[in-house]
């Protein structure tokens, strides 16, 4: 096994490609560049956080109130509402999980998609309107420490 491994690392070398690690050294080596370890630390946690509120809307799609037909009195709207952001905040959950330019793109989408429903839905809910002063805090948050990420690295 060990054998292989260093044949493959090998193979890595010759052909110009990095090897294969399962380390992330975005983790490992806070010292070297803060900002960009507290930016990727504050993806990580936020992904974890739009997992939850993904689960959060699939729960609310599938188990609205716990009655024979969930969807009884709930408008178009509100169902649209629920159904998108159960597919988008999952979708950017995994994107920013993984550091892609896609899943900040995907969430930025999604908040800015949950500031217009709260806008525009006039019986909004205290958690709803939490939800989206979060989405303001967060969005402020992330472009701090992506511009000192980006100055770091200059």
């Amino acid at each position: 096994m060990i054998r292989e491994r260093e044949a493959m690392a090998g193979e890595n070398e010759t052909a110009g490609l990095p090897g294969i690690s399962l380390a992330d050294s975005r983790m490992t080596d806070p010292a070297g560049k803060p900002w960009n370890w507290r930016l990727f630390v504050f993806l990580r946690g936020l992904a974890v956080l739009q997992f939850v509120k993904g689960l959060a809307y699939w729960a609310a799609l599938l188990l609205s109130g716990g009655s024979p037909d969930p969807m009884a009195g709930v408008s178009t709207a509100r169902l649209v509402t629920c159904a998108f952001f159960a597919v988008a905040d999952p979708v950017a959950a995994v994107g920013l999980w993984l550091g892609a330019a896609w899943g900040v793109a995907i969430w930025l989408l999604a908040a800015i998609g949950q500031i217009a429903a709260v806008a525009l839905d006039g019986s909004s809910s205290t958690a709803t309107v939490a939800l989206t002063i979060a989405a303001f805090a967060a969005m402020g948050v992330y472009i701090v420490l992506s511009v000192k990420a980006r100055l770091e690295l200059d």
